[in-house]
């Protein structure tokens, strides 16, 4: 995955540079900043060199302060289905596990003074070439932000005042990477799911279409997670645990595609590269091979794999809006008309790569949507019919990069420092160690 050799750096910084620090009498320098939550965000280890800031290792394993509380937070459930219609549920609330075990369609997770409700009525699968809807409202980057989420949905019309579907027979597309980052990934995941179902039975469809952040925790690689996430994942089990074959989220995940198209509109995630073209696949031998995949039926390279997970496949590719120093040169319209010509459609709708608003390029063949950034415009991107409309609605993503509070000083007489340090080096290892290239 994308980032092993900078995991395997600062993995190497650390066994190195610790034992630096402290043979040059700087541990006073040591420190390790802390989440408003708890968790350890970030261990900065200092450098004996003039004017150097050091450097930041993120603590990847997931610890946190002995007295953290997560004050009404709640992280999960991760919910097992088990036999004739049973299931098993953990969660995680305001640092402590729970669990319950049920049967039915449904799961009240208690937190903090609430009860949540959650659906656990599988979505109907639906095929990943339909006829254009009605209506279509795009979002993507969700990153595990739930409050823009619930600020956003009930603006654009998609759900009413107490937050059920409201978008009748319409689509809304949700364009990867709907986790990492935020805190908030479960609720946001737990969210679609349940809105997927209520859309069925509208005659509509909620469609989440995979981007690589899917494609990371999938594979474990939190990397990009929130340490409270982190954190909370540990106390659950572990990493693979959330999204693993068996639970419902992982299954749904799972199934869902790389591309989507609707009537003349394709949508992935990253974009269409040259090398994808040149394999020649279709929207549904994409998603065949990512199915396969995540399904532990295929995970041997081939072109197919090859055109869903490298950098120039159609998660990862950003060639359509900008170049990538030594991998390749920003696309030209006569690449986009192949394109366009090779799936059978008249437009792409990409998300991964940043724009200050949602925007038309490539004379309208391209549109972009990924606002998720504090500087850009909040903006969706609307179908009526085939007609394309950017609509500003007013939500912003309040993003925050990083989510430290304060800091204190690293002790290595301290059982649990060291014991922090050693799940770190540990939780670096493990994600140099996931399978490459994918």
């Amino acid at each position: 995955m994308k980032g092993k050799r900078r995991i395997w750096l600062w993995g190497l910084g650390i066994t190195v540079l610790v034992p630096a620090v402290l043979t040059g009498g700087m541990l006073a320098s040591l420190n390790v900043e802390i989440t408003e939550g708890g968790a350890h965000s970030r261990i900065n280890v200092p450098l004996p060199l003039a004017d150097s800031q050091g450097i930041a290792i993120h603590a990847y394993g997931g610890t946190a302060e002995t007295d953290a509380r997560f004050t009404g937070w709640l992280d999960g459930p991760i919910v097992r289905r088990g036999p004739e219609g049973r299931w098993r549920a953990h969660w995680f609330c305001e640092g402590r596990v729970e669990e319950r075990d049920g049967a039915g369609e449904s799961l009240d997770v208690p937190c903090a003074g609430t009860t949540h409700r959650i659906a656990l009525r599988a979505p109907p699968m639906l095929p990943d070439v339909l006829p254009m809807p009605a209506k279509v409202a795009v979002l993507s980057d969700l990153e595990g932000n739930a409050a823009f989420l619930d600020e956003a949905l009930p603006r654009m019309g998609i759900v009413n005042a107490e937050g059920r579907w409201a978008f009748g027979n319409g689509h809304l597309v949700v364009l990867g990477d709907v986790v990492d980052r935020a805190r908030d990934v479960h609720a946001v995941l737990w969210t679609l799911y349940r809105l997927a179902g209520e859309a069925a039975d509208a005659g509509g469809a909620l469609n989440l279409v995979l981007g690589n952040h899917e494609q990371y925790v999938l594979a474990a690689n939190i990397s990009r997670a929130h340490p409270d996430h982190r954190h909370a994942l540990q106390a659950l089990g572990g990493y693979a645990e959330p999204f693993a074959r068996g639970t419902v989220l992982g299954d749904w995940l799972r199934s869902r595609p790389v591309a989507l198209q609707l009537g003349e509109v394709l949508f992935v995630h990253g974009g269409i590269s040259p090398a994808v073209l040149d394999r020649g696949l279709s929207v549904n031998a994409l998603n065949a091979a990512s199915r396969a995949y995540w399904s532990g039926a295929n995970t041997t390279p081939t072109p197919a794999l090859d055109s869903v997970f490298l950098p120039d496949g159609v998660t990862q590719y950003r060639g359509l809006l900008q170049a990538v120093e030594g991998r390749y040169a920003q696309a030209d319209a006569a690449h986009v008309e192949r394109v366009l010509a090779h799936f059978g459609v008249r437009q792409l709708v990409i998300a991964h790569t940043p724009v200050p608003r949602a925007q038309a390029r490539y004379d309208g063949a391209v549109m972009a949507v990924n606002v998720n950034d504090n500087s850009a415009t909040p903006s969706v991107l609307r179908y009526e019919g085939e007609t394309p409309r950017v609509e500003d609605i007013g939500v912003p993503r309040r993003l925050v990069d990083n989510p430290s509070v304060h800091a204190r000083p690293l002790d290595l007489t301290s059982d649990a420092d060291r014991a922090l340090l050693k799940r770190t080096m540990v939780a670096m290892q493990d994600l140099a160690a996931l399978p490459q290239p994918y």
